[in-house]
């Protein structure tokens, strides 16, 4: 059994309590959580030690690995002790609120032979896995671009923005369904509810991909309506994912828009469109919770010691988009270049200070 120890025990912390409780090779060993009442919530878990400070959970629980689900602003800190500490660790996006220190626990952990994952728990979502399936295959034609939409009313934030909270989702099942990463982004966001602290409610965004690609994604915790919402569009055919219609999760559209020139010169001053609307096809996918398989992902890489499917390197450069997309924010929308730098070149001199 692998004895795990969870720092932060908030809304996502409980789901993960829920999931190492139910794996069968994961034994949680302790809590830690500087809020009592959370604490509490674990109480009634047989031989699981409760305590305040993270340190003395890494040092005196005698634990294999840490799931690391505390505020973004702990998570490089808790990771990097952890790691020292010799264990293994999973750190909830985002992993780190910058690429510098992301990039050092990626060294870190390299250096002392230490897995460390970042929980972009959709990439375990067998129904995104539809969706990169079906792309691979070529059912959809060229890929054209691609637009999401992740809205709610709530759960407000006061640590992080809209756009932290919630694109890096979209980030990351953008760049595994096109096996590619983008090279520029822009955003524009505003502030309602917290003015004062210019916390952004509501954002969007764009990244730009090589050949002319493009995704377009829009988050909001001020919405009416809960929508977590993917769109594909091919050359070919057309795909709805959608992560809250259980009856729908997948929906493929036979539509395209097709060119037809008038002349035998192919003079583009002489051209009219045709559109093709086909059928629509639902298959039946039972989700699987996608946290349960991350869970279970996690567990065989401390046990075979196997690079996870969202390593370190994948969080670096989810960071890195998220810093341009801020930059873009503040700059009133213009695109800014991504920097991913080269995490293998990265030293351990920036983890001395926090």
């Amino acid at each position: 059994m692998i004895r795990i120890g969870i720092s932060g025990i908030g809304v996502w912390g409980r789901n993960l309590l829920r999931n190492v409780v139910s794996n069968e090779e994961t034994a949680l060993v302790a809590v830690c959580d500087p809020d009592p009442a959370a604490c509490r919530l674990a109480a009634s878990l047989r031989h699981v030690k409760l305590c305040q400070q993270f340190n003395e959970m890494i040092e005196d629980m005698g634990l294999d690995a840490v799931l690391v689900a505390s505020p973004p602003r702990l998570h490089y800190r808790q990771a990097r002790m952890a790691i020292e500490a010799g264990l293994d660790v999973l750190v909830e996006k985002p992993m780190c609120m910058t690429s510098e220190h992301a990039g050092a626990l990626v060294a870190l952990a390299r250096d002392r032979g230490r897995v460390l994952m970042v929980g972009h728990t959709f990439l375990y979502s067998n129904l995104v896995h539809e969706v990169k399936r079906r792309i691979d295959s070529g059912e959809l034609g060229e890929i054209l671009y691609i637009y999401s939409q992740r809205l709610n009313l709530g759960r407000v934030r006061n640590d992080v923005d809209a756009l932290w909270n919630l694109a890096p989702h979209d980030i990351s099942i953008t760049a595994f369904l096109l096996d590619a990463w983008p090279h520029s982004a822009s955003a524009r966001g505003s502030s309602f509810i917290q003015k004062a602290n210019a916390i952004a409610d509501v954002a969007f965004f764009q990244m730009d991909f090589d050949h002319d690609r493009i995704m377009s994604g829009h988050v909001s915790w001020l919405d009416p309506q809960k929508v977590r919402k993917m769109v594909v569009v091919g050359s070919r055919k057309m795909l709805v994912y959608d992560d809250i219609d259980s009856q729908r999760h997948v929906q493929i559209y036979d539509k395209s828009v097709a060119i037809e020139f008038q002349s035998g010169t192919q003079d583009f001053c002489d051209f009219r469109t045709r559109t093709r609307a086909g059928d629509l096809a639902v298959p039946q996918i039972g989700l699987i919770e996608p946290l349960g398989v991350e869970i279970a992902h996690f567990a065989e890489c401390v046990r075979d010691r196997l690079t996870p499917r969202t390593d370190g390197v994948h969080a670096v450069r989810v960071i890195a988009v998220m810093e341009a997309m801020s930059k873009s924010m503040k700059e009133g929308g213009m695109s800014v270049p991504i920097a991913y730098g080269d995490v293998t070149t990265v030293t351990t001199d920036a983890v001395c200070t926090p």
